[in-house]
């Protein structure tokens, strides 16, 4: 498998695509939210609109929506941009940050950064936003009810893209408060955060009404429109729905098999082909993306909000590569560290710290050391959506690069990473996950299991009905069935 072998006779022409910021909300550029559901709470439903305004960007054009929209998992709809590179570009169209788009959906319940110490999978470190998780809830944020500081991971990481100048490129707060003072939706905002809460040309009042936008957002990405939980598997943990013998053969595979049970038992007591004992969790998936529910009975999110690295190799079609350096200091050279990174920056604010550091800390003293095992580690993504798409061409990127292309790329990846020449190296080529990745002896018929499997994890899973079609449309029917 030859991960440079990648479509490059199209860039020109999908570059002029790219150009069209008029076409990102639309097509195969991207797709708008759907209707509103009916059920959000009001700083819900303001964090919707705020999360579909692509004016929120200079020039306008980009906005969450842009890089996390429904039809894809809340991750990067635009097909043209996973197919060629996985990096987005921002709403300058010649900017672009290092990494894909995470998703938006299932991440609220990452909590702090914070250390756990290591365990026999060199897990260090969970909670946190971001791949590297530099949005680590310890910035304070303007308080809604006394003067106690307020910290939340998910609205800090929407703290961000609005001033990056590869995302949305906006100057400063002033300028994204004015713009929401001016949008559609400005009565929304003054009832959810009171009169006079949009007073771009107070300081003080801007800085909390920024605090005020992310919170918005990040209630939305809390509510039940983007974490539905109405996949083919919560039918089917839910008794309303079977899983096809391949499916159950990929859950069975899937499994932790270090937890001594199986999801299979209770629910297929009957009527299901019996997998070999030695097989099950054969892929080891389910260490770091547990299937289990939570402590509380809450659903599975796939994903144990840790840091790890699986030995991701360079993608070399990443733009990042390519940006001045303004951007990008280290050229060609440059490498993604992932929570080393972010660990550093922690180190030199103990030794000096800015005006404007957290007050909160970490609950460690970072040293060299910590740094050192955090190199080349990203965030467990949930898998969740992972296989969503809006038609079954649509091509989406997968790794914190986006280097592979196919559900089926990434899992032969995890299987045979340490196979002699099947993939390049890994760009941060120590620290690597051992035990579960690299030679785990799958089948060609057991990967596309697996990958069968996560396929049940696609949220507005409706079971066939006999008006269906016998194949699937690469299109939405512009009409209603009869």
């Amino acid at each position: 498998m030859n991960l440079h072998l990648r479509r490059i006779s199209l860039l020109g022409v999908i570059l002029l695509f790219a150009g069209g910021q008029s076409c990102m909300a639309q097509g195969f550029f991207g797709f708008p939210l759907g209707p509103q559901q009916d059920n959000l709470e009001p700083i819900e439903q303001l964090g919707r609109s705020l999360f579909n305004d692509t004016n929120l960007s200079i020039p306008a054009g980009q906005g969450c929506v842009t890089c996390h929209a429904p039809q894809t998992g809340f991750t990067s709809p635009n097909l043209f941009v996973n197919f060629l590179w996985g990096p987005h570009f921002g709403a300058i169209p010649n900017r672009f940050g290092a990494r894909k788009p995470p998703s938006a959906a299932y991440a609220g319940d990452s909590g702090d950064l914070t250390y756990v110490g290591p365990d026999q999978f060199g897990v260090d470190w969970e909670g946190g936003m971001f791949w590297d998780g530099r949005a680590s809830g310890h910035h304070a944020m303007f308080p809604e009810s006394d003067s106690s500081p307020e910290f939340d991971p998910l609205a800090e990481q929407a703290l961000a893209p609005f001033l990056n100048p590869v995302e949305q490129n906006v100057p400063n707060k002033a300028t994204v408060v004015r713009k929401v003072a001016f949008s559609r939706y400005r009565q929304q905002f003054l009832n959810v955060w009171g009169p006079g809460s949009l007073n771009f040309q107070d300081k003080e009042v801007v800085e909390q009404a920024y605090d005020q936008i992310v919170k918005s957002i990040a209630a939305f990405e809390r509510s039940s429109e983007v974490n539905p939980f109405s996949s083919k598997f919560d039918a089917w943990l839910a008794g309303e729905v079977e899983l096809t013998e391949q499916e159950k053969l990929g859950l069975w595979l899937f499994e932790n098999p270090f937890d001594g049970q199986s999801l299979l038992d209770p629910n297929e007591e009957e009527g299901r082909t019996p997998f070999p004992q030695g097989n099950q969790g054969k892929a080891r998936c389910g260490i770091c993306h547990s299937e289990l529910p939570g402590p509380n009975d809450e659903p599975p999110l796939f994903t144990d909000f840790a840091y790890h690295n699986i030995g991701i190799p360079k993608n070399p079609n990443n733009p990042f590569y390519f940006m001045p350096p303004r951007f990008n200091p280290d050229g060609r050279n440059f490498v993604d560290r992932g929570l080393a990174a972010t660990l550093e920056n922690f180190f030199l604010q103990q030794s000096a710290p800015p005006e404007d550091a957290p007050l909160k800390v970490l609950n460690k003293e970072i040293t060299q050391e910590d740094i050192d095992n955090a190199e080349g580690r990203h965030k467990t993504p949930t898998l969740r959506n992972v296989n969503l798409r809006p038609f079954s061409g649509f091509v989406k990127a997968y790794a914190h690069n986006g280097v592979f292309k196919s559900m089926e790329e990434i899992v032969h990846f995890y299987n045979a990473r340490d196979v002699p020449g099947e993939f390049d190296e890994p760009e941060v080529p120590v620290n690597l996950t051992q035990g579960i990745v690299g030679d785990l002896g799958l089948t060609e018929e057991e990967e596309l299991a697996i990958v069968a499997f996560m396929a049940t994890l696609s949220d507005g899973y409706t079971p066939p009905s006999e008006n269906d079609f016998p194949f699937p449309l690469p299109f939405p029917f512009p009409f209603p069935l009869p």
